[in-house]
This record gives structure tokens, C-alpha cells and sequence, in this order.
């Protein structure tokens, strides 16, 4: 039987109209079910965990729910990582992920309780902070060119945080640069280290470059080069480890957003927009700026760039601690 075309039209309509909701839920982005969870896997005060805070409070609004930072430490960062990896994939739980977590942690401890290439899927890098080599102004050294001669000598003390911090990893870097040899003295923190720094029970360390700018602003210690490919606005006259001929100083602290391997490719680009958003913010930028860091740009900014830079990461500094004999943790 023949259906008069008025009424054909009017169910096309119909039909039509009874299938936008469905389209539009199919378009919709992706807003988190309930409030979300970022772990940092530091102590709470630490310039970690204030940039965490601050990227949640920016990203909050794009993923449509209030995003909570929970500081869950021990382990150098495994304990908060391995929760991380064990959360639910529905995009409700992140980890704020950090270099010595994610690259150097494996070669350190026989058993984190994770793997960051096989249970992590990268959102994408945060911040990179570099770092500076300061002397003590007690060590009587003033120049590069002496302190090169002092680790060639092997008449050199180098304080560090523990085997397979920043602070040990850049110290490694000085010496595999210089030839050099030196007494590694182990501190429980960076803190310690830095006051026998000024002191002058040792010589030489490498520290986050955000926590240089007191150290050498008490005439206590001497900046001699910093790390990252430019020279940093708090420290005009000090030179980058590739100006002062050192290029292979390069370390640098990476913080970046990470989820569970198996959340869906939906959830994840709805995390790699927020966080593009929440870095976009101008209180966001600013404050990291206080901190020197600094915030990816262009591909850089990608997941992509993320999951090779914990690759490479983990290669290189593996092999450093491997040339040191760094000894492994339970």
C-alpha cells in the first residue's frame, strides 16, 4: 500500500528527531562519573605536589567534576604509583607522574610493584624543571675550569639525596662529563645536603633550580652551570651546561599525567584536553614559572612524546646507575 508523502515526511521527521539524543550523546565529550583522584606519590608541601594542586584546580572545570589531590608516599614513590596502576580505568583516577618514579625506580628496587610502560597509559608531560651545579664558596673553587681539575684529581666531594636521585643522577652525569672522580656522600633528603653544602663539609652538588636561588643568594654557594637548553632568568650570568662545553649535563626533572593502561581512548583524549586546558591556565603558568619550570609546547605537549621520554629516560639513566654500581633496593 502506497503511504501518502505527507505522512512519509512527517515520519522521516519523526524518526530524525527521535535520534538526536542518541547522536548527541555519541558527540558529547567526556565528563568523569564522580569526583576524580590525582595520586602524587610525595609528601604533601613538596613543589610536586603544589603543582599538582594547582593543574587540579584548572583541570577541574573541563572534566566536569572536582579533581582531589591525595598524597600517597613510601617506597620512593612506588606505594602511590602502584595504587595508581590497580585504579579502576574509568578515568576517575590519575597519577601524577615524575621522573624518578617512572624512569629510574625500576632500576633501583628488585620489585616496585609496577611497570610504567605496561600499566600506564601517557596523558602527557607536565613540566620539565632544570637544575644547577652550585659549589660551596668554602671549597675555595671559582671556576668551572677548577672544579673539573678537582674531579679529574679525584679531590672532590659531591653530596647527593641517595642512590638514584636528581641529585645522584646529575652528579654521575658531572663526572661521566668530566672524566672525573669523586667521594658520593649520601644524605636522607635534599635538605641535609644542601646545609653541609653551605657549610662546606662538601663541595659540590646538582639541585632543582627553584631551590638554588636561596642557596646562592646567601653567598654561601657559587652557581657554575644550570641544565636545559637556555640560561634561566634568576640566573643570567650562569651559563647551560652545552655553553660552559658539557652538553652532556643534561638532567632535568619531568613531571607529566598518566592513567591506568586500560582506560579508553575516549577517556584519554578527554584527559589530554583538560590537560591542555588546565596548562593553558594563567595561574597555572605563572605559579610554575615561580618554580622555573617549564611547559611543554607543540608535540612536546603530546602523549605520544610522553611514552617515548619514559622509554629513553629509562634507558639512559638505567645505564648510569648500572656504569656506578648502584646498589638495588628492596
Amino acid at each position: 500500500m502506497m503511504v501518502p508523502a505527507g505522512r512519509a515526511s512527517r515520519r522521516a521527521v519523526l524518526a530524525g528527531l527521535c535520534a538526536l539524543p542518541a547522536v548527541a550523546r555519541a558527540q558529547a565529550p567526556w565528563v568523569a562519573p564522580r569526583p576524580v583522584t590525582i595520586i602524587a606519590p610525595f609528601a604533601a608541601g613538596g613543589t610536586t605536589d603544589v603543582m599538582s594542586r594547582l593543574l587540579a584546580d584548572a583541570m577541574a572545570p573541563r572534566l566536569g567534576q572536582t579533581v582531589v589531590v591525595e598524597n600517597v608516599t613510601g617506597a620512593g614513590g612506588n606505594i602511590g604509583a602502584e595504587r595508581a596502576a590497580r585504579a579502576a580505568a574509568d578515568g576517575t583516577t590519575a597519577l601524577f607522574a615524575h621522573v624518578g618514579v617512572f624512569s629510574v625506580n625500576k632500576h633501583l628496587y628488585r620489585n616496585p610493584g609496577f611497570d610504567s610502560l605496561r600499566d600506564f597509559a601517557p596523558v602527557g608531560l607536565v613540566c620539565t624543571n632544570p637544575m644547577v651545579l652550585l659549589v660551596s664558596e668554602r671549597s675555595g673553587i671559582t671556576t668551572l675550569d677548577q672544579l673539573t681539575e678537582r674531579a679529574r684529581q679525584g679531590n672532590l666531594r659531591i653530596a647527593t639525596a641517595g642512590a638514584g636521585s636528581t641529585m645522584h643522577l646529575g652528579a654521575l652525569q658531572f663526572l661521566d662529563a668530566t672524566h672525573g672522580r669523586a667521594d658520593l656522600i649520601p644524605y636522607r633528603g635534599g635538605a641535609p645536603a644542601v646545609n653541609d653544602l653551605l657549610a662546606g663539609h662538601v663541595d659540590m652538588l646538582i639541585e632543582q633550580a627553584f631551590s638554588a636561588v636561596p642557596n646562592t643568594r646567601s653567598g654561601l654557594a657559587r652557581g657554575m652551570l644550570v641544565t636545559g637548553s637556555a640560561r634561566l632568568p634568576a640566573f643570567p650570568d650562569i651559563p647551560t651546561a652545552a655553553e660552559a662545553g658539557l652538553p652532556g649535563i643534561d638532567i632535568e626533572i619531568w613531571n607529566a599525567l598518566t592513567l591506568p593502561s586500560a582506560t579508553p581512548a575516549p577517556i584519554r583524549a578527554a584527559w589530554e584536553a583538560a590537560l591542555a586546558a588546565g596548562l593553558g591556565s594563567a595561574t597555572v603558568r605563572q605559579r610554575y614559572g615561580q618554580f622555573m619550570g617549564r611547559i611543554p609546547v607543540g608535540e612536546e605537549a603530546s602523549a605520544a612524546h610522553l611514552g617515548t621520554l619514559i622509554a629513553v629516560d629509562s634507558r639512559r639513566w638505567g645505564a648510569l646507575l648500572a656504569q656506578s654500581n648502584a646498589a638495588r633496593l628492596d
